[in-house]
């Protein structure tokens, strides 16, 4: 690539660049002491290690019990291994003792980025009436007033993938708007099912513009032919994916659909032995988890605490209110509400509720689809948005800075 070349790039990508690189320097700074050594929970660096030295289980023994796998005499990682497959060029160059926080935080903001060129595309294809700086307003709730945030600083192996799950969820709504990009839509999801498993219920974004296009300013179903054609792109790289986790599951535990959770030690495992790993028995403890948990008052100061369920979205970021009330309801809005109801469904089931955590992070995996339906709803962003948004920052900045250092916020 010659100079000129070169400066044009720069030129036209610097909104990118900028956004990038402030991105990763606030998430540095946030984390702070966490970035000075791996953290207590490397799940993924010890996988991917394993994958280095051929073999499926672990070649070195976990450094604590917390949701490590023993069966049949071998330990195990229970997470599905996509984050794993991405470290290992880092494992293989630094070894086992990969800093797996500096690893969350790259991630964490390539993410904002994403979320910018998500906001943007909407504009592009006429889904939005918002202005860039407006778009960069959502991006920094996205980034910083969600909890995102906290997420994106601490590394371990929970958090990690709930952020490497929004990477390839963000690619994956790129490619898939208007199922333009078919074969990239189902990688993507693929890649983000087999980091965050629930994540595969947001098939519905793509299989509701494939089936169901816009003609003429109307729903239609969509041509045979073509859909037939997008459909086999879109399920090729998600049936090969698919495949090769069950022969991953298959291999270690004789089961197809065992990812090793079952046998989870400690309060986990009793509640899979007594319930199952989904179950209505923890859909109350799920839902209020997600919307109704309070702080923790304290007897000092600062007086206040989170509770380790996770507090309410409604208090993380409380800006999500103004998703009932939308301005506009285009032909997507549907579709974002059908995705994001279908990703959070499983969580509210699952055996545990994110605990130990600041807020509650599986909302995480559908945040892309809510600050998308801000967008599309045409919220007003004047002073009082502006606000929440800020109050939303400080929220997340204040669990950023104090979850797992302190206790209390």
């Amino acid at each position: 690539m010659s100079e000129p070349s070169k400066a044009g790039w720069f030129a036209r990508h610097r909104m990118h660049l900028a956004i990038f690189g402030i991105a990763l320097c606030v998430l540095a700074a946030t984390s702070a002491d966490h970035l000075i050594d791996q953290s207590e929970a490397p799940h993924f660096a010890y996988q991917a290690e394993a994958f280095l030295d051929g073999q499926l289980e672990l070649s070195a023994k976990p450094p604590n019990n917390n949701d490590w796998i023993r069966y049949e005499g071998k330990d195990y990682v229970s997470f599905p291994p996509v984050p794993a497959v991405v470290m290992m060029p880092f494992v293989a160059i630094f070894g086992l003792s990969f800093n797996d926080v500096l690893f969350t935080l790259f991630f964490g903001a390539l993410n904002i980025l994403l979320m910018f060129m998500v906001l943007q595309m909407l504009v592009r294809e006429g889904l939005s009436a918002l202005r860039e700086e407006d778009n960069l307003w959502l991006t920094a709730l996205f980034g910083f007033g969600t909890v995102h945030f906290v997420c994106a600083v601490r590394g371990e192996v929970w958090f990690t993938a709930q952020i490497i799950g929004v990477s390839f969820t963000l690619a994956y709504i790129l490619a898939a708007t208007k199922a333009k990009y078919p074969l990239l839509a189902g990688l993507f999801l693929a890649l983000a099912f087999d980091t965050r498993v629930n994540l595969a219920f947001t098939v519905f974004y793509f299989g509701l513009q494939l089936f169901f296009p816009r003609v003429g300013g109307r729903w239609a179903f969509g041509d045979f032919k073509n859909l037939l054609k997008k459909g086999a792109l879109f399920s090729l790289p998600i049936l090969l994916v698919a495949a090769v986790q069950m022969a991953f599951n298959h291999a270690r535990f004789h089961n197809l659909f065992e990812f090793g959770h079952s046998y989870l030690i400690g309060p986990a495992g009793q509640r899979i032995k007594e319930h199952g790993l989904f179950a209505y028995h923890f859909f109350e403890w799920n839902l209020r988890a997600m919307l109704l948990r309070l702080p923790v008052i304290l007897d000092r100061a600062p007086y206040l605490g989170y509770n380790a369920d996770g507090l309410s979205i409604l208090l993380t970021t409380p800006i999500f209110v103004r998703l009932f009330w939308p301005r506009a309801k285009p032909w997507l809005y549907p579709i974002l509400w059908v995705t994001a109801i279908a990703g959070i469904l499983p969580p509210l089931f699952y055996q545990n509720s994110g605990y130990v955590q600041f807020g509650y992070r599986f909302s995480l995996d559908i945040t892309p689809y809510l600050v998308m339906l801000l967008a599309v709803g045409k919220i007003p962003m004047n002073r009082w948005t502006k606000l929440l948004i800020l109050v939303s920052v400080a929220v997340n900045l204040a669990g950023a800075i104090a979850f797992k250092r302190s206790g209390p916020i």
